[in-house]
């Protein structure tokens, strides 16, 4: 079984791609948990809503330099 740290990267990896090809409001929760081969419930017990995702990810390119 994965853990829940590889399934929390994995959900702000394939956010973090879909947001930059897409944009942040195009792209859905359910979008992003099917690419991320997770369920809804996994995700939104990862992150409670899209905009803490989207909060997660700004705050890794922020802490990352670009």
């Amino acid at each position: 079984m994965e853990s829940s740290a590889n399934a929390r990267e994995k959900i702000l990896a394939t956010a973090g791609s879909l947001f930059y090809r897409e944009g942040i409001h195009a792209t859905g929760v359910e979008r992003i948990a099917h690419e991320a081969v997770v369920s809804k419930r996994t995700m939104y017990q990862h992150f409670g809503s899209k905009t803490q995702l989207v909060e997660a990810y700004l705050r890794g390119i922020h802490e990352g330099g670009g």
